[in-house]
């Protein structure tokens, strides 16, 4: 049954319409209106399930290449090179984490979502020597507020009782080892991480609303990196970096910030080994102290040339989001719920009951 009154109707109810400010005519057309309207947004909202289903699946394709890809190390009898040599581990990491497990299934997906892309692949938009570094230098602020709220988490997950802990390499030890930290810890993930989230991901759901797009994408950062202490540090960074990918229009800013914020580590593992672990840690405070520094001089500086806030776009290519903030996540989560099954089982083995 047609739910929608004909042109008979409309006559049989002039009073209605008249009440309504509406002749049959406008009546009728603002309930084709509504017609197309929810037409649309069904369209929307089958979009965003496949997108769902696709993003979903590329994060599994990614944790079962890897897992595939290390269980060579068993088959091939490397298992001892593996624990017992700090730059092997490194350099294994970069083949089989960020080139097989990430470069090629999110490729992959960006081909398979390439009609959702409202811009090019990688965003290179030109913005100045200047704005580059204070960019990064706000993005290092945020990484760092980012570890003092996960901090903050773990330490009420203390207090309950539970201690959690992630997985970590062995310590470099020889120039080797040091120089295959350098690229597997920061040049590499910078690169190839930022490529997978703010190029491949981010760029499949801006179509959808940048700041659903940012906040969608945080939350796959996080289940990329498996553990539940990883995945509250990602999810808050990839916030930072999203924003400031998307206010910019340029991914190098986020690729700079995530190699420079996995640098910090890289710098400790080279005092560690040439003046040990207690020089270690006393550097640490100097190190994240002059990046809280130079993070308030490019905050400054951002909001002083009225840079820190996006532009309104009035030449938008692609209409307006029909769907709510929630409405759109709650497409996409039917799509996330294995790898969010997959990083509570091995969260699982990682906690520690006091």
């Amino acid at each position: 049954m047609n739910q929608y009154p004909n042109n008979n109707q409309f006559n049989q109810n002039n009073q209605y319409y008249s009440n309504a400010g509406m002749t049959p005519q406008q009546y009728q057309q603002f309930m084709q209106a509504q017609m197309r309207e929810n037409m649309l947004k069904r369209r929307e909202r089958n979009e965003l399930i496949r997108d769902g289903a696709v993003i979903g699946g590329t994060i599994l394709a990614y944790l079962v290449i890897e897992v595939i890809v290390v269980s060579m190390i068993n088959i091939l009898g490397l298992k001892s090179v593996y624990d017992n040599s700090p730059a092997f581990q490194n350099f294994f990491n970069v083949i089989a984490v960020h080139f097989f497990s990430m470069t090629i299934p999110f490729s992959i997906m960006a081909i398979i979502l390439k009609k959702r892309f409202t811009g090019p692949l990688v965003p290179t938009k030109k913005i100045g020597a200047a704005s580059m570094c204070a960019w990064v230098a706000f993005g290092m602020g945020g990484c760092m507020a980012a570890n003092i709220i996960t901090n903050f988490i773990i330490n009420l997950f203390d207090t309950a009782g539970y201690k959690l802990t992630q997985p970590e390499l062995t310590k470099p030890d020889s120039i080797i080892a040091l120089i295959s930290v350098v690229i597997s810890t920061s040049v590499i993930p910078g690169i190839i991480e930022e490529y997978a989230m703010r190029c491949c991901t981010l760029g499949a759901l801006k179509k959808y609303g940048k700041g659903f797009a940012v906040f969608a994408v945080s939350i796959v950062f996080g289940l990329i990196h498996a553990n539940l202490i990883q995945f509250i540090f990602a999810f808050l960074v990839g916030l930072v970096l999203g924003y400031i990918t998307v206010v910019t229009d340029n991914v190098i800013p986020a690729m700079l910030i995530h190699a420079f914020n996995n640098g910090i580590s890289v710098v400790e593992d080279f005092i560690t080994y040439f003046s040990g672990s207690s020089a270690a840690s006393k550097a640490e405070p100097y190190i994240i102290g002059a990046w809280f520094v130079v993070s308030i001089i490019g905050l400054v500086y951002l909001i002083v040339k009225r840079k820190l806030l996006p532009k309104k776009n009035n030449k938008a290519t692609t209409p307006p989001s029909r769907l709510s903030f929630g409405a759109k996540l709650a497409c996409l989560v039917p799509g996330f719920l294995i790898p969010f099954m997959i990083l509570i089982v091995i969260t699982s083995q990682y906690i520690q009951h006091k």
